[in-house]
């Protein structure tokens, strides 16, 4: 769970408890308890929207991964070509072969 998420679950919930034990001290300065009630839905909203958006972080996470892997296999085959053509042909015909010489 994400931290700044995690903190404010956790402060409004003990505002929440604090407020419901004082219910009757606090109700003259508008809290009510269908208010809090409805406090608390929003934070368990917010937990179950927060748990949706790690798990999606770990699948991204796992694809990202996988990307990279195959981005390195591809630059590798990539740099493993242009070097022999370089090595074979002179500078005037490596775009022949598609090798883009940007010095």
């Amino acid at each position: 769970m994400s931290k700044t998420i995690d903190l404010q679950i956790e402060k409004s919930r003990v505002l929440i408890d604090g407020i419901r034990k004082n219910l009757g001290v606090l109700e003259d300065k508008g809290f009510y308890n269908e208010e809090l009630d409805l406090m608390c839905q929003e934070l368990d909203a917010l937990k179950a929207a927060n748990d949706e958006c790690d798990a999606m972080r770990e699948q991204l996470s796992a694809k990202v991964k996988n990307m990279n892997s195959i981005l390195t296999r591809v630059k590798d085959a990539f740099a493993e070509k242009k070097r022999i053509i370089k090595g074979y042909y002179p500078q005037e015909e490596w775009t022949r072969y598609g090798v883009q010489d940007k010095r």
